[in-house]
């Protein structure tokens, strides 16, 4: 089923900042990465050999491209995931829940784009300080088929993910159904794009920023999207 769009807009071109440059960092080598980003790239590189993504860097944009918002609501199907401790989870339990939900799709072993998003991800956990309890943040692997439990946890563990942040894999048919319930689909984990969701509220529209974006940008998107709520 096609998300029912709400409401799109082209938002400014990006500073040239972190996380902003963390993307122009990947294509100039891991070297210039912050520790977390290093440290994934690394291990994704000691399994599988001298970058296996090279030509998925060639998705990233560049510093003149804008990002994305628009809103929409989406019917995501009734699958069973695991979390990095083998705990099963309903995707119907997960997004009942009242606390706010910010979602991304990642991968364990992807060395340009997924790190960053995690990053980004990691920096909205740490400047939310003590409030960070209020939101549930989620990462769904779109390779499920390599990202085990213990391999996520091994992921979460160099973002310093706390139990605020859900990291989700499961039957590759399963995750393929989310993929396509998101709009984000796209035939092969090589050509997926960095996209991040925030949804206040069951009921409530899913904002969507499609591209590359700061930490600041989802905390303030999901910040007006809760005063928005209040107002109600």
């Amino acid at each position: 089923m096609k998300p029912t769009i709400i409401a799109t807009s082209r938002l400014p071109t990006l500073p040239y900042s972190l996380p902003a440059g963390l993307f122009l960092a990947a294509c100039l080598g891991a070297s210039t990465l912050p520790s977390t980003v290093q440290a994934a790239d690394a291990s994704a590189e000691a399994e599988h050999g001298a970058n296996p993504h090279a030509h998925h860097m060639m998705t990233m944009p560049d510093r003149h491209q804008a990002y994305q918002r628009s809103e929409a609501r989406y019917r995501a199907p009734d699958v069973t995931l695991r979390d990095r401790q083998g705990r099963t989870m309903a995707m119907s339990e997960l997004l009942a829940e009242t606390r706010p939900i910010m979602l991304n799709f990642i991968f364990t072993s992807c060395t340009a784009v997924c790190p960053v998003m995690s990053a980004t991800f990691a920096q909205v956990q740490s400047q939310l300080g003590e409030k960070r309890g209020d939101l549930r943040m989620v990462s769904i692997s779109i390779d499920p088929e390599h990202d085990t439990p213990a391999r996520l946890d091994e992921y979460a563990a160099r973002f310093k993910a706390d139990e605020n942040w859900t990291f989700l894999t499961g039957r590759l048919a399963d995750i393929v159904s989310l993929e396509r319930a998101f709009g984000v689909y796209r035939g092969d984990k090589m050509n997926h794009s960095p996209s991040a969701f925030i949804r206040v509220a069951p009921g409530r529209p899913w904002v969507r920023i499609d591209g590359f974006t700061t930490a600041k940008v989802l905390i303030d998107e999901y910040r007006r999207e809760r005063a928005r709520l209040s107002e109600k």
